[in-house]
């Protein structure tokens, strides 16, 4: 996963009425063994384009072990970036060959191929050299997915046992493969992405991600195929343009990130529209797709997580902005199938690329398992895996579900705030942590934010000794006055040195005074001896996450809140 490239990337493959062409061949070309070419480590490759659901060209390369004939278990990954694939897993982010190859497209992944594994990657439609328009996940990747896996059940280097996997943007696209229900898919792997990625990820209950939408439809435009740009029906000067104008705009953006002053980007502060200059001109679908995220009924049809018909290994780490759309995807598929397995690792989401932060390299033995019927102990694997946030002392924990048992619901009062929010939209509070894809994650501390009039903390009681979170908070806040907008709520830990710590960030839509209920994402994290849990409030978060409705104004009072906090010892 490459943190320029998911600076980002929302965009992905069309709708069939998008892509042109005429209607693919029923007997898609067989790709033979002769047609393969030495790279220098020693495996096989061949490009070829693969055709998509409605004929476009989609540019595809596979990969084969370096001896034998097959046919081989086969592992598909479908990705929006140029390659060679960022290795998954815990595996190193550099590819040992990567400097002898000729052509990055020659680099492969040979974890996969001296394991016996054929390995098939796919360029999604209007990025590099695939044909049609590059779209923003509504819907073709599915489509497209399954002309790929039916292209693989029929070449004689594979046996049909297929496997899918990704992680970021890839994991999107790639299980939206999965989920063309094929019955060849016997396994998947999917590490720090979403079956759900527009509704669970983008979109939050109609809100807006604001900080990875926008840096990536901008950011990713550079990379659009000329297919992609052929369709936009702008002539070669005012496309070329527009790019760098976007290159602009990124600047501007994070330029003011890194000041701290994100409003002072004009960029950030202005409506969300269906022609938001740049992006609505270098991506066709921009409009369909913030109709989309408005819609909760579209966002429904586009979620394929009860559409995956194969066993799940779900990667996650605790302040991933893909961490609830992936345990809500774990809990789905798990009651309905009974064969997944979560891991959860602390981390953002780039942290997902070191290394150091694995305690297995758990991918290739949940393939071998299910491709290979290799016995060797997959299915005793604990149901969860998880770490604690911030303890990498405690290891790793397993249970047989999530949440785990024994916890108990521990009820805190809170304490009014000493005095009544004052929220200027003119002025919007700061992003300061929590889980995004473009700025500074983590449990920050909120310290800085707490002088300003926007803000408040409600505090409760120290803790006499340490104790565990484990599930999903809720909180119970009592409004007294304010006016119609989102107030956004923090879940945070006062801890003995004066940190602030963010550790759960959600929103809330207020109107008038009275009780407002907030539900937080899972997490499993440790409050010690004297913490006090508590809140900080803030009358907004930007760019973190952004309405399309107006913005909350005016006086906020609050009377106070009840905690509650599934708990266990430590």
């Amino acid at each position: 996963m490459r943190v320029l490239n998911w600076i980002l990337i929302l965009c992905t493959s069309v709708l069939v009425a998008c892509g042109g062409g005429s209607s693919p061949d029923p007997e898609p070309p067989v790709l033979g063994l002769g047609e393969f070419r030495r790279a220098v480590a020693g495996h096989r490759v061949a490009e070829v384009f693969v055709a998509g659901a409605d004929a476009s060209r989609l540019s595809t390369y596979v990969y084969l072990p370096a001896t034998g004939n097959g046919p081989f278990p086969t592992l598909v990954m479908r990705t929006p970036y140029d390659l060679p694939i960022t290795p998954v897993s815990g595996f190193p982010e550099d590819h040992p060959n990567a400097e002898s190859e000729a052509r990055a497209q020659d680099v492969g992944w040979t974890e996969a191929t001296d394991r016996g594994y054929a390995l098939v990657v796919q360029v999604m439609r209007g990025r590099y050299e695939s044909e049609g328009v590059f779209s923003l996940f509504l819907g073709s990747e599915v489509a497209d997915g399954e002309a790929l896996i039916r292209w693989v059940e029929r070449q004689p280097w594979s046996n049909g046992r297929i496997g899918v996997f990704g992680d970021s943007a890839s994991g999107v696209a790639s299980l939206q493969a999965a989920a063309s229900g094929r019955p060849s898919v016997k396994a998947v792997y999917a590490q720090a992405t979403s079956t759900d990625f527009l509704g669970g990820v983008i979109f939050p209950e109609g809100r807006v991600k604001w900080e990875a939408l926008l840096p990536f439809v901008l950011n990713q435009s550079a990379d659009n195929s000329a297919s992609h740009d052929a369709m936009l029906g702008l002539g070669a000067v005012q496309i070329d343009a527009l790019k760098e104008q976007a290159g602009d705009a990124l600047g501007d953006m994070f330029g003011a990130i890194e000041a701290g002053d994100p409003a002072a980007s004009t960029w950030w502060t202005r409506a969300i529209t269906a022609d938001f200059s740049i992006a609505s001109q270098l991506q066709p679908r921009w409009g369909e797709m913030l109709a989309a995220g408005k819609d909760s009924a579209v966002r429904a049809t586009l979620n394929v997580t009860d559409r995956i018909q194969a066993p799940t290994l779900h990667v996650s780490l605790w302040h991933d902005l893909f961490q609830p759309s992936a345990f809500a995807a774990f809990e789905r598929l798990q009651a309905r199938r009974g064969d997944q397995k979560l891991l959860v690792l602390d981390g953002t989401h780039y942290d997902v690329d070191d290394t150091e932060l694995w305690p297995s390299r758990p991918m290739f033995a949940w393939f071998d398992h299910w491709l290979k019927g290799e016995d060797n102990g997959v299915r005793a694997w604990p149901t969860v895996q998880y770490t604690v946030s911030g303890r990498p002392d405690l290891g790793v924990r397993s249970a047989p579900q999530w949440p785990p048992a024994g916890t108990t619901l521990s009820e805190l009062a809170l304490a009014a705030p000493a005095r009544a929010l004052i929220i200027n939209p003119a002025a919007p509070t700061p992003t300061l942590g929590g889980s995004h894809l473009t700025l500074s994650s983590g449990m920050l501390d909120q310290t800085p934010l707490l002088a300003r009039a926007d803000v408040a903390e409600l505090q409760g009681a120290a803790l006499p000794v340490a104790k565990l979170l484990l599930g999903a908070a809720a909180v119970e806040l009592s409004v007294l006055e304010a006016g119609v907008g989102d107030l956004v709520v923090k879940l945070v830990d006062r801890r003995s040195d004066g940190e602030v710590r963010v550790l759960r960030e959600a929103v809330v839509r207020l109107a008038g005074a009275g009780m407002q209920r907030v539900s937080f994402s899972p997490l499993a994290y440790t409050f010690d001896a004297g913490s006090k849990p508590g809140l900080v409030v803030a009358g907004a978060s930007l760019p973190g996450l952004v309405s399309f409705a107006p913005a909350l104004s005016g006086t906020v009072r609050l009377s106070g809140a009840r905690l509650q906090l599934p708990m266990a010892a430590e």
